[in-house]
């Protein structure tokens, strides 16, 4: 078994990787002290790192989703897992609030915010009350258009003049 090696991968390394293409580390990211440590790469990798770190130069290695899986990487995920599990009850109201005014200024991320509401609960705020009377009432639909019957023959759909001489129908 080799010694384990710290490489310094970014984040389009790691989708390279995860596509299954090779990347090219320089030799400033091989040893890196904040990279993550790889125990598990196969022998010709760790051979060709380790020669490349010694000569000074880069190196373009084909790293596996096997060798990902010792690393700090999953750690690293599972650590925020535990992070967000432990100071929840602080990161879900700003989670909130950042997914309400991402959903208020782009009106387009409205639906995705629901959707996130619906699968998460994350974001579903309670019933506003008045400060004094309790809960608000709820605003009534417009009178006019509840009662207002059908609508005028000039706002019929497919209607209008034809020009004359035309056939497109």
């Amino acid at each position: 078994m080799h010694d384990p090696i710290r490489l310094h991968i970014t984040h389009s390394q790691l989708a390279k990787i995860r596509n299954g293409h090779p990347i090219q580390i320089p030799h400033a990211h091989i040893g890196h002290p904040q990279g993550a440590v790889f125990r598990h790469l196969h022998p010709e990798t760790h051979k060709k790192l380790a020669r490349a770190y010694h000569a000074r130069k880069g190196a373009r290695v084909h790293l596996t989703h096997a060798e990902l899986e010792g690393t700090g990487f999953l750690d690293t995920i599972r650590k925020v897992g535990q992070f967000i599990g432990q100071h929840a009850n602080v990161l879900k109201p700003l989670a909130t609030a950042a997914l309400d005014a991402g959903a208020h200024f782009i009106p387009a991320a409205a639906p995705i915010r629901e959707g996130i509401r619906k699968y998460t609960g994350v974001g579903i705020a309670r019933r506003a009350t008045h400060s004094l009377t309790g809960p608000r009432p709820r605003r009534r639909a417009s009178i006019t258009h509840s009662l207002a019957g059908p609508r005028p023959a000039h706002h019929a759909v497919g209607g209008g003049i034809v020009p004359a001489g035309y056939a497109g129908f």
